[in-house]
């Protein structure tokens, strides 16, 4: 199968330490326009360039990465050299921030042979059946969308599609997003007082759906409603779903036979009756860390994993782990407050150098020793525990990776968790469960996020994102608001990568309230931040996202030149990415309008038809993305031909315009000569006589096919092949794939018979 990977931006290069003012007391919260940065401010990256540091330099972050990479997709790492790599603890095969629109089947798929049914679902499912329209409440992470979804596709019409709204979707608008005989759910929708889900809001759904049609609503206990009758959601025991997932693993390594349920069901249920297992299962995972579980008891029995390991994990969960780590036990538990400041700084930095977590470690030692004795002089001991115990302390190993450097990758010895979710499981402990840290916390990661180094910032901002999905209201009013109305633009930049990371910790919610909410203020700093989160949210968001850079740049004052190309950046990633045909009509509308949307509608389409799309097969072919696009699907053509009409008769953008377009009959003709090198290669011919070959590339037949599209009148088929004339080499050796491609103009309804 051929893999499809989007294009990258370069990345950053070294740049000098930014000038960022230190203001610990709370910004006010107006819409005052933010005074320029300082002259010297180091200038923040790119949105595209943005995102790539941000899966490169974190990758202990591990989202569903399709949200915002088009169609890549990260799997787990392989072993290489002495490097220890735990797959079964650091894939995960669904993304967190979850799919808008029409799911995937993968998706329900693996869903549909790992769900675990209880007689609450069984309860909730028939009445689904009889009501059609369904609201359950539940708390986040105990499965309830899973049993959702189960519900739909169970109840829902043989072989039809689920589909998920955006929770963005104001409640009064559910109606107009669906269709008769869909099925569809919506989980955590944006509810205030002044806008609860009400039982009107829910009957017109009902009416419009049908007698054949699905609705749920997956409910947090701050989804505010009036009148609505709520049904509660309870999970099926953690031992159930391991079991369901090693069911599936385990006949995934089976040939099909007569014999193979019953041996499945015999493997795993001596694998659940292992003693690791039933005490791992008796404190209560979360489904998340049973499903976890069963891929690790996989492991075990394939004989990747020993005892030692997997009593290791089993025994206790990571938040038993962490709770004893910074507990105040019997004296002989206890853990030094210095080996706790370096559990924290792992956190932070889990996967980098020993030396970095160490160091950065014993500068919270520092301020947290000032919050317990604060009379005693400052300073830490230079010897302290060897690195060997505390990775013993942390259950951290270490191995031989590859990190990025201004001067390249360099190979260097890391540390990370044994347990990919403890990073996370640290940070919200000491955020939640001890207060009188906070404030030493604090003050360290501002140190940290001024740091001259790229990846330092980006980690400290990684973290704060998971401190603001633990408390958002806290981390808002110390942090966040600062950081988002900030000047400078780096600061901004971590305000976006931070909101980020709360979405993908379930704190999405309050991240798109907050979204939603600064894309009407007319403050630019505020709305430049809203821009670059949603680039980095990218498809799962991609509805609210595209009514909000809508709205901030038809409402208030004319954006400037940072927020104008903060907008375009994100429609340049959002074309980038898997809601690419949306972007792509809300483009069209926009542009059929007069102002700033429609400016913005030919600057965004631009951009994407800059970027490129690589597809590898047996050899990497280049492709403009808005081209491969229209090659593979009526409505991504539809609305591609639609822009460039109207961009190639817009006095204002025709220049523009037709430098794109020429670059992509470039790309095309080097597609082409490569393809005739690849077919020399394959037939032994020398290189250069690869010119013999008369290939055509799959990239100059979609080219062929789309410009006969943009003929409407004799004008625009000579202005094109013009266009096409001009490309010619001047040395008079005439271009085989430009001939062809004028060939192909020529043959548009409206191109009259004439000497090419």
């Amino acid at each position: 199968m051929n893999q499809h990977v989007d294009s990258t931006a370069e990345p950053e290069g070294a740049g000098p330490k930014p000038e960022v003012a230190k203001d610990s007391a709370k910004p006010a919260d107006n819409d005052s326009v933010a005074p320029p940065p300082p002259p010297d401010e180091e200038p923040a990256p790119e949105a595209r360039e943005a995102i790539e540091q941000l899966f490169a330099l974190a990758p202990h972050l591990r989202p569903g990465r399709a949200n915002v990479m088009g169609d890549t997709r990260v799997s787990g790492d392989v072993v290489a050299g002495d490097k220890r790599v735990d797959v079964h603890l650091h894939e995960n095969p669904l993304p967190r921030l979850h799919t808008v629109g029409p799911l995937p089947t993968a998706e329900l798929d693996h869903l549909a042979e790992t769900f675990a049914p209880n007689r609450r679902y069984d309860e909730l499912h028939g009445e689904l059946t009889d009501q059609r329209v369904l609201v359950m409440r539940g708390r986040r992470g105990t499965g309830r969308r899973t049993a959702a979804l189960r519900m739909l596709m169970q109840a829902g019409p043989k072989a039809g599609e689920v589909i998920a709204l955006d929770p963005g979707t104001e409640s009064v608008d559910f109606a107009n997003h669906v269709q008769p005989a869909g099925a569809y759910v919506v989980v955590d929708p944006i509810t205030s007082q002044d806008g609860p889900l009400r039982d009107i809001h829910l009957n017109a759904v009902r009416h419009r759906i049908g007698d054949d049609g699905l609705f749920i609503v997956v409910a947090a206990h701050d989804t505010v409603m009036e009148d609505v009758t709520v049904h509660a959601w309870e999970p099926p025991p953690a031992a159930d779903i391991t079991r369901a997932h090693l069911l599936r693993a385990i006949r995934r390594t089976m040939a099909d036979g007569p014999s193979d349920a019953a041996t499945a069901e015999d493997k795993a249920r001596r694998l659940l009756k292992l003693d690791q297992a039933v005490a791992y299962l008796a404190v209560g995972p979360s489904p998340r860390e049973a499903a976890d579980f069963a891929r690790l008891l996989m492991e075990y029995a394939a004989g990747r994993c020993d005892d030692e390991e997997l009593s290791g994990y089993g025994r206790i969960s990571a938040e038993e782990i962490t709770n004893r780590w910074f507990g105040e036990g019997h004296q002989s538990d206890r853990v030094t407050l210095r080996d706790k400041a370096f559990l924290v700084s792992l956190a932070v930095f889990d996967g980098l150098p020993y030396p970095l977590v160490a160091e950065l470690g014993d500068l919270l030692y520092v301020r947290l020793r000032a919050v317990e004795e604060p009379d005693r002089a400052p300073g830490y001991p230079v010897f302290g525990p060897s690195p060997a115990d505390r990775l013993t302390l942390a259950r951290a190993q270490e191995y031989d990776d590859e990190t990025s450097t201004a001067w390249g990758g360099l190979t260097e010895r890391v540390v990370a968790f044994q347990n990919s979710s403890h990073w996370s499981t640290v940070l919200r402990h000491v955020w939640t469960s001890h207060p009188a840290v906070r404030g030493p916390l604090l003050a360290w990661l501002d140190t940290l996020v001024t740091d001259r180094r790229v990846f330092v910032r980006l980690r400290a901002a990684v973290a704060s994102g998971v401190l603001a999905a633990a408390d958002f209201g806290y981390a808002f009013d110390n942090f966040l608001n600062q950081w988002g109305s900030s000047p400078s633009p780096m600061q901004r930049q971590l305000a976006a990568w931070a909101l980020y990371t709360a979405a993908e910790h379930d704190a999405d919610s309050a991240v798109r309230r907050l979204l939603s909410n600064w894309s009407g203020r007319h403050d630019p700093a505020r709305r430049w931040t809203v821009a670059r989160t949603y680039a980095l949210l990218g498809g799962a968001t991609a509805p609210s996202a595209l009514r909000d850079i809508g709205r901030m740049a038809a409402t208030g004052s004319a954006p400037d030149n940072a927020l104008r190309s903060a907008l375009e950046q994100a429609l340049e990633v959002l074309l980038l990415g898997p809601a690419a045909v949306a972007a792509l009509e809300q483009l069209v509308q926009w542009h059929e309008a007069q102002g700033p949307l429609r400016e913005l509608a030919a600057a965004g389409f631009l951009r994407g038809a800059r970027r490129r799309h690589y597809v590898v097969d047996d050899r990497t072919t280049t492709w403009p993305r808005l081209l491969w696009l229209a090659d593979r699907g009526p409505a991504a053509r539809r609305y591609v031909v639609v822009m460039w009409r109207a961009l190639l008769a817009d006095r204002s953008q025709r220049e523009a315009a037709r430098a794109e377009l020429g670059r992509w009959v470039r790309v095309a003709e080097r597609a082409s000569m490569n393809a005739a090198r690849h077919r020399a290669f394959l037939d032994g011919a020398p290189y250069e006589e690869a010119g013999r070959y008369d290939v055509v590339s799959d990239v100059e037949s979609a080219l062929g096919d789309l410009l006969p599209l943009l003929v409407r009148t004799r004008n625009d088929y000579e202005r094109l092949d013009f266009l096409l004339r001009r490309l010619d080499p001047s040395d008079g050796v005439r271009s085989a794939t430009l001939a062809r491609l004028r060939a192909a103009l020529a043959n548009s309804p409206t191109a009259l018979p004439g000497p090419l």
